[in-house]
């Protein structure tokens, strides 16, 4: 098949609108640009337990529910196959119950440490106050071993940057592992990875590191935190929420496994509402990003463990050399496929030593993506809807820049595999300069049974 060469930020969006020219896109900034980011979830019992910055609002489902016509009964069954700390499970549930109806929520996450925190919060909405004397009792029991373990001195995990006394100071990491194996002697199974939550919270504040972008930063001023003073007032936090906590009616859980996979994951279960953010193809490793908290309480044992999670991951980055399989190559709609991503392969610029790598990005991130809106497609009722929050990205410098417009590369995906696009909401437009592209957006797509 011949391959089109585009050269030219224009000549690529003309690509990407010759696909959306047939779905309705409208700009609804006013209404979804403050609820695709965390805005209020700081301070909202639950979804404050840990801060991800990935994370949309907890406001956003109930705004879409008010524009999406699920036909449904008042019970609602939602599924997110990329749950990250879990914000649209916790929303389905309060949705539901704030309306005196019954939610069945279902997640999968990849990243060990972040499926831990979001079946941690699932489970605790859920259970409500109804555990709320057994955190405060188990905390005493664990304020017990930790004074008992204070001659002791704790193995530090193997990752180079817990071991780096200018990052994180020796009497400060030991605290840390003071606290891990407190918990691990002290609290009963219903509580624990709420305990756990509260420990991998109290990591960065531990350290002279910051989250910012894609990297984790150094900060020499900064003065690391004392741990167990850290932990102890975000237990108590968490004590607070729970306490104001109805117990729900409703049920849940979050699965750790693979989006790719999610119909095998769901057994049985049909869904009303699929409402998903996946990875962005924007270079960003979130295992690399979250690695110290994941160190800390005991998810990887070795370096090896940890690459093998970061090739089980989206391939949204070229952080690693992931698999060169692609799969849809092997399926009837092979060609339709690469009509639309062989134009953005070419306009990688061939001199960028990130060649090869970037290519990689463009074409698997196409074949995952189209893997995962396969499997929803089988786990969709027949008037259910699914919608995806994705933001696209500029790659390159110069003139040799490029937009992989996920939005686009997604909804034209998921109309190779028995979805139709229903509207194109963009929630905001990124940071523009000029001679760039008009889809540096952040949309949500919405979709339904073809």
């Amino acid at each position: 098949m011949e391959v089109m060469a585009i050269r030219g930020v224009e000549a690529l969006d003309r690509h990407y609108s010759a696909f959306e020219g047939n779905w309705t896109v409208a700009d609804r900034s006013a209404d979804y640009g403050r609820l695709v980011v965390p805005h209020g979830n700081s301070g909202e019992p639950l979804y404050r337990w840990f801060h991800l910055k990935e994370a949309f609002s907890s406001r956003l489902l109930d705004q879409l529910l008010t524009e999406i016509d699920l036909s449904a009964g008042p019970d609602l069954s939602i599924a997110d196959p990329f749950a990250g700390s879990g914000t649209t499970l916790l929303s389905g549930i309060s949705t539901c119950e704030g309306s005196g109806h019954r939610a069945d929520v279902f997640g999968v996450e990849r990243n060990p440490f972040i499926w831990e925190l979001a079946q941690a919060k699932v489970q605790a909405r859920i259970s409500g106050s109804a555990i709320t004397g057994m955190v405060v009792a188990e905390l005493e029991k664990i304020r017990r071993f930790y004074a008992d373990m204070e001659s002791e001195c704790f193995a530090v995990p193997g990752l180079s940057t817990l071991r780096n006394e200018e990052y994180f100071p020796s009497d400060r990491i030991q605290s840390l592992m003071r606290i891990r194996h407190a918990i691990e002697a002290g609290a009963s199974e219903v509580t624990r990875s709420i305990f756990r939550v509260c420990l991998a919270s109290c990591v960065e504040p531990a350290s002279r590191l910051r989250r910012d972008g894609r990297a984790l930063r150094f900060e020499p001023s900064r003065e690391p935190k004392e741990p167990w003073d850290l932990f102890q007032q975000r237990v108590e936090l968490i004590r607070q929420d729970l306490a104001a906590t109805k117990p729900a009616a409703s049920g849940g859980e979050v699965s750790l496994g693979d989006a790719r996979q999610v119909a095998n994951l769901a057994g049985e279960r049909k869904f009303d509402l699929i409402l998903f953010s996946p990875p962005y193809p924007n270079n960003i490793d979130y295992t690399e990003i979250y690695k110290a908290e994941a160190w800390v309480l005991g998810c990887y044992g070795s370096d090896a463990e940890m690459k093998a999670q970061r090739q089980r991951t989206i391939r949204s980055h070229p952080s690693v050399r992931f698999s060169r399989k692609y799969s849809y190559m092997q399926s009837g709609i092979a060609s339709d496929v690469q009509s639309l991503i062989d134009p953005i392969v070419s306009h990688v610029p061939v001199g960028d030593r990130y060649h090869e790598g970037r290519k990689e990005v463009i074409i698997g991130y196409a074949d995952d993506m189209l893997k995962v809106l396969v499997e929803c497609r089988q786990v969709i009722r027949d008037n259910g809807r699914l919608v995806f929050v994705v933001g696209n990205s500029l790659h390159g410098s110069g003139d040799g820049k490029y937009v992989i417009a996920a939005d686009v590369i997604m909804g034209r995906l998921a109309e190779l595999c028995g979805w139709r696009v229903s509207d194109v909401k963009i929630a905001r437009m990124l940071k523009r300069r000029a001679g760039e592209s008009a889809f540096l957006r952040e949309s949500l797509v919405v979709l339904e049974p073809a």
